[in-house]
Parts: structure tokens; sequence; C-alpha cells
């Protein structure tokens, strides 16, 4: 009767497990709420993010993670049944999160790596191979391994100073998620607002630039 019950409570267990797995792998992250509150979260970061640095440097730890687990998984055509690949999605974000979190260095480096491979690789990586003539044929695994060059050697650099650093990072990368929600908010928004879309791409860069200077002006990067 005892082994019945504990076969019984197994089941149970198992099923509730693949239970939560099929709803957290249905959750839609998407409306202008969700990207409001991501693009608030963002500026909140832009401006304030030396005094809640651990803070900050775990969400960012946890984002980095959590796409770069699916990146992996989706290079390596790697496919997971009913929806486990976010519950792995999850933990390599919480083990990144963590890490971040506790060990200041790890943090500014997953930071500023991301920041770097996201926003300035491709731009690097292209004016380095128009100087070295770089053959059409090569270039996908030229662009990919020197993405990853540049952004670490970046991201090494940083984990240098670490006042001034920590300042830089969580004002760049709040003020560019800050502008870059925002325009994911746009075409969900519930006022029709979608002829900012016609705005020049080097405007919104500039955007992302005037934020993020002035989350840097407004951190100051030598207060106590």
């Amino acid at each position: 009767m005892l082994l019945m019950t504990s076969d019984a409570s197994t089941e149970t267990t198992i099923s509730l497990m693949e239970s939560l797995v099929k709803q957290l792998a249905n959750i839609k992250f998407e409306g202008a709420l969700f990207y409001a509150v991501l693009m608030l979260a963002a500026a909140y970061i832009c401006l304030e993010g030396y005094g809640i640095y651990r803070m900050a440097l775990a969400v960012i730890g946890f984002a980095v993670g959590y796409s770069h687990a699916r990146q992996i998984l989706d290079i390596l055509h790697i496919q997971i049944a009913d929806g486990s690949s976010v519950i792995i999605q999850v933990i390599i974000g919480l083990i990144c999160a963590g890490l971040a979190y506790s060990v200041l260095k790890i943090g500014i480096f997953i930071a500023a790596y991301h920041f770097v491979q996201v926003n300035f690789s491709a731009m690097l990586v292209a004016a380095l191979a128009e100087r070295i003539s770089i053959p059409q044929a090569v270039y996908p695994i030229f662009a990919a391994v020197a993405g990853v060059v540049i952004a670490f050697l970046v991201a090494k650099f940083a984990v240098k100073s670490e006042r001034l650093v920590v300042v830089a990072l969580t004002a760049a990368v709040g003020g560019f998620a800050a502008v870059g929600f925002f325009r994911d908010m746009i075409p969900v928004f519930p006022v029709n607002i979608n002829f900012m879309q016609r705005i020049p791409e080097v405007v919104w860069f500039g955007a992302k630039l005037f934020m993020s200077a002035a989350g840097f002006l407004v951190q100051g990067p030598t207060k106590d």
C-alpha cells in the first residue's frame, strides 16, 4: 500500500512538472504594457545603475544567459521536446545572474561583452573586413570569430576599472535597451504611432547615445 501511494505521488509530481514546463513554453511576452515595463526598468538602470549595480548586473546577466542559451540551442540544432528548452534557458540565465551578482568583475565582463557584441561588433567587423579584403566566401566565419574577439577584448579591458565602468555600462546598456524597447512598443501601442517607424536609423542611434550620456552624467562617474 505504501509503495502504491509513493508511486501515485511520484506520478502526480511528474504530471505537475510537465504541466509547468508546457505553461512556461507557451508564455508570450508581448503587448504594450510588457514593453513599457521593460522600457521603464531599462531607464531606471540607465539613470541609477551604480546605486543598484549588483541587481542591475544580475538582471543583465540573466538576460544574456537566457538569450545566449537559446542561440546556442539553435546553432547546434538541438530540439528538446515539451518546451524543456525554456527551463534550460532559465537555468542558464539564473546561473549567469548569480555569477554577475556575486562576482563584480564577472558581472562587468558579461555586461560589457554582450553590449559590444550586440551593438558594435557587426560595425567594427565590417570596417575591419574592408581594410584587409576578406573574401565573401569566408566572411560569415570571419565575422563570427572577429565579433567574439572584439567583444572579449573590450570586456577584458572593462574589468580593470570598477566604478567608472559600472556607471558607463549601466548607463549604456540601460539607455540602449530603453530606446530599443520603446521601438518594440510602437507596433503594439494602443494609439497609432506607426509613423515613428519611418524615423531614420541614425536618429534612433542618436537617441540611444543621448539616453546613455544622460544616464552617465546623472549617475556621476566620480561620486563617492
